[in-house]
């Protein structure tokens, strides 16, 4: 029997990522359980993030051990997440884009995207300020502009440097300033932003392009036997806004809030198509017009299995899983930026795992 082809999709989410970290471990876990030693990269032939999900999908696709990319986050990440200048807020970026910049050299040095190091394919999902368009950056040596452009038309993505791509893709905006990019030498660069901006902070449904459009050369084969997707989150909630704080709102805080709405949108879209194109072992609720999908298709057979795992915010799943408001707020817990979250939220989401997921069954 031939081996599936597998997809992962690592979302955006700041420092949450550390939520998808706990996942990935025991993912990691079940399949060495499986298969014998290994990592993430020998069981998955695409490997893909958004904005944080970015600097942990480039991290698996080198084969870097999950011990290391935790520490990322419980320790290094610190060292550009603690110098918080509210002063700049909506001025300047918030925090110190030198500092992430030098970790991320830490890790991937002068690496360029078309090098031999890396173990399997690797897509990094940023947004084009300047021209309004998501960018899903691949090592596909197959897809369109992997190569330079005819008469030096466009440099060939294999020629961009990983650091300054994971840059580009974690820019949120307020927290750190854009990333610009040479796109055809003699021209001025592209203007980049944090992909969580466009519609694949969820990357599922970008994974799916490279891995099924003609353009890109891949063409993997359909069907719940053959392809495998498997989606991570860094933690879901309903953002809601009382009617007096939204009354007594700037109109800065609603440009901010009306953001993150659409990234929760484009979030909410992702899984629903996934979801009825596909086969979940583990079907969503998807609102409550539509419950869940598990008995509708829309191609009529699902065209492949897909697994979403995340981590419930609402106040009453976190108090389920041992929540302590005592030690640290929910409102912490909740944002993407607040470096002493980190550890709680690794823990709840390995809690989460033990009593809620099961592995065994639902991986592929």
């Amino acid at each position: 029997m031939t081996a599936p082809r597998r997809i992962l999709a690592l979302s955006g989410g700041g420092l949450r990522g550390i939520i998808e970290v706990a996942f990935l471990e025991a993912i990691e876990a079940e399949y060495r359980r499986r298969h014998g030693p290994g990592q993430i990269c020998d069981w998955f032939d695409l490997i893909g993030g958004t904005s944080t999900g970015a600097l942990i999908a480039t991290a698996l696709a080198l084969g870097k051990p999950l011990s290391e990319i935790r520490d990322f986050y419980l320790v290094r990440a610190r060292n550009f997440f603690s110098d918080r200048r509210w002063w700049k807020y909506g001025l300047a970026p918030v925090f110190d884009c030198a500092g992430l910049e030098r970790e991320l050299r830490r890790d991937v040095g002068a690496l360029r995207l078309g090098d031999p190091d890396f173990r399997t394919h690797l897509a990094i999902v940023t947004k084009r300020l300047d021209t309004g368009a998501p960018w899903i950056v691949s090592n596909i040596p197959t897809s369109p502009y992997f190569n330079d452009g005819p008469d030096g038309q466009w440099i060939g993505n294999r020629h961009f440097e990983v650091a300054r791509l994971l840059r580009a893709a974690s820019a949120a905006p307020t927290l750190f300033s854009h990333q610009e990019l040479e796109i055809a030498r003699g021209q001025p660069p592209g203007v980049f932003v944090d992909g969580g901006l466009s519609v694949y902070n969820d990357p599922s449904l970008a994974l799916l392009r490279l891995a099924r459009l003609r353009a890109f050369g891949l063409n993997w084969p359909l069907g719940p036997e053959n392809l495998f997707i498997l989606s991570l989150g860094t933690g879901r909630l309903r953002a809601r806004v009382p009617l007096h704080r939204v009354r007594n709102t700037s109109a800065f805080m609603h440009a901010v809030r009306s953001l993150l709405g659409v990234s929760a949108d484009g979030d909410q879209i992702s899984l629903t198509m996934m979801e009825w194109m596909g086969i979940s072992p583990n079907p969503s609720r998807i609102d409550s017009e539509i419950g869940t999908l598990a008995q509708e298709h829309l191609a009529g057979d699902p065209l492949f299995t897909f697994l979403r795992l995340d981590l419930s915010l609402e106040t009453d799943d976190l108090r389920s899983l041992g929540h302590d408001p005592a030690r640290i707020s929910l409102n912490s817990l909740r944002a993407i930026d607040r470096p002493e979250a980190i550890g709680p939220l690794y823990e709840l989401a390995k809690t989460h795992i033990r009593r809620h997921v099961d592995l065994e069954n639902w991986l592929i």
